[in-house]
């Protein structure tokens, strides 16, 4: 009720601005364009609050790990202008689809060949069905599209019913490009992810089938990872970020060593955890971001001691998982190495197994 509220004051206050700027008696060429800004920006809203769900980001089959940006000579070139990407509508015209990168589900790509009145750059938008040659329609995997305007409310504790395609195929990333995954997440928190806490993180992401969340997608790996893993103890973690170190400086019992380890000149219970997963969709692009705390204490009586917001741009985790890493020392690769055996031993263990 409340979003039909808004729709409808954002409408007439739309055809005011309108009305008033035809009345002026004298052009404001500035003015006009910066209405016509204004009027894009007031259509823009009006369809995310009509549950409009624009994507900047597409794939061109359910399998691809990689996205790309909707632009016409891109497009062009990655499907050859043939078919199933190009299709004849019901209306006698030709409509290009793609599979949104996020969910899998087929989009319809808008504004390649025809200027739009809302936007300069062309966009995609889910089809709500199957689209022969692209892909099938999930409609659970939709409602909880980070793309979709309204997209479904869901908590923590929200869960799909079953294993699906997409829920199996954020288990299979997970698995094989583990050893990057943990290597984003570190360079966010900014102390290093040692293989025996990597371990403990990924059997709290199978023991709470985090790959079911409903806010799990199949570019977030890294972010879902670190919200699904419980309070874990900050002593002895390798710090290498400056703020991260001024802050444990000036806890009365913690310090950091020589080595750049965090040590405790008394009893402890120092710990980091994360909490409130958001996304965020600004002008058709996706980001999404958690909280990292580290706090100590009891839960009635605690100090906070570190919180910092993580921002996860889903496009630098996608490029970063396809990424073919070279010119690294010894030391990383046979940590990578470790870190992707114990994917497979964990996954193994909840009965997933991936080549």
């Amino acid at each position: 009720m409340a979003n039909k509220v808004r729709y409808f004051f954002i409408v007439f206050l739309s055809i005011f601005i309108f009305r008033v700027k035809g009345h002026t008696t004298k052009p404001d060429y500035q003015n006009e364009e910066e209405t016509v800004l204004e009027f894009k920006r007031i259509i823009n809203t009006l369809g995310q609050l009509r549950g409009y769900s624009n994507m900047d980001r597409i794939k061109f089959s359910v399998t691809e790990k990689q996205s790309y940006p909707v632009e016409k000579d891109l497009f062009e070139r990655k499907t050859r202008k043939s078919s199933p990407f190009y299709q004849d509508t019901k209306h006698n015209e030709t409509s290009q689809f793609a599979v949104c990168p996020e969910c899998n589900n087929p989009v319809q790509v808008i504004g390649l060949y025809k200027s739009l009145n809302h936007t300069e750059k062309p966009f995609a938008k889910h089809c709500g069905k199957p689209v022969p040659g692209i892909g099938c329609y999930n409609n659970t995997n939709y409602e909880y599209c980070p793309y979709r305007a309204k997209r479904k409310h869901y908590t923590k504790e929200s869960r799909k019913g079953s294993l699906d395609e997409v829920a199996i195929e954020i288990i299979r990333r997970m698995v094989l490009y583990f050893d990057k995954i943990i290597y984003l997440l570190q360079s966010q928190i900014g102390f290093f992810i040692s293989p025996t806490l990597a371990e403990q993180m990924l059997r709290d992401f199978f023991n709470a089938k985090a790959y079911l969340y409903h806010g799990a997608t199949l570019r977030n790996m890294p972010l879902i990872l670190a919200y699904f893993s419980l309070n874990t103890s900050i002593v002895g973690r390798k710090v290498f970020s400056d703020e991260l170190t001024r802050y444990i400086n000036r806890t009365d019992n913690l310090y950091i060593d020589e080595h750049s380890q965090i040590r405790s000149n008394q009893y402890s219970n120092a710990g980091f955890y994360f909490l409130e997963h958001k996304t965020h969709l600004n002008e058709h692009h996706l980001s999404e971001s958690i909280v990292f705390k580290i706090t100590q204490g009891s839960f009635n009586d605690g100090e906070d001691i570190y919180e910092k917001k993580l921002d996860f741009d889903n496009n630098h985790i996608e490029n970063l998982l396809n990424y073919i890493l070279e010119n690294i020392s010894e030391y990383h690769k046979q940590k990578n190495a470790t870190l992707l055996e114990i994917a497979q031993s964990v996954a193994s263990d909840y009965g997933f197994k991936f080549t």
